[in-house]
């Protein structure tokens, strides 16, 4: 198993409706599902891989099945899975990054943000299980950036 940490944290992190309206920008129906990366995010995975998310960055968090947040109790944004879930939306969006190391890292995220072991499993299974429709969109329409 690969380890990964996160090294940096946003210092804002908001959701978009909050953001457009902030800047005069008009909000769409779906704003309020999607949050934005006020700083970046950074995550080491091993000791050679530097992810960098980008300021204005949008994600819909942990978008895990609705059984599995139930299972596990954690809702999309709650840590531990709210920064795990944000690396792993940035890798699906990365093209070329295999939908396989993006699972790897989620879980391995996880893992050094405190999640327990059997909470953990259920969320990495759920994202190896269910993932794929998200994997291939992402990977097809690159990562959302608010500018």
């Amino acid at each position: 198993m690969i380890s990964a940490k996160i090294v940096e944290r946003p210092a804002r992190f908001d959701r978009v409706d909050r953001v457009k309206e902030a800047v005069g920008q008009p909000v769409l129906a779906d704003d309020d599902r999607f949050w934005i990366l006020g700083g970046r995010l950074v995550a080491q995975v091993g000791v050679r891989e530097w992810i960098e998310i980008p300021v204005g960055f949008t994600t819909d968090g942990a978008s895990v099945p609705r059984w599995a947040q139930e299972l596990t109790g954690w809702a999309p944004w709650e840590d531990p899975q709210r920064w795990a879930g944000i690396v792993h939306d940035w890798l699906y969006s990365q093209r070329g990054v295999a939908k396989s190391h993006a699972d790897n890292v989620f879980r391995a995220v996880l893992v050094s943000e405190g999640a327990g072991r059997w909470k953990r499993k259920l969320m990495y299974i759920a994202v190896v299980v269910g993932g794929g429709p998200a994997y291939r969109a992402n990977q097809d329409r690159g990562p959302r950036i608010f500018v």
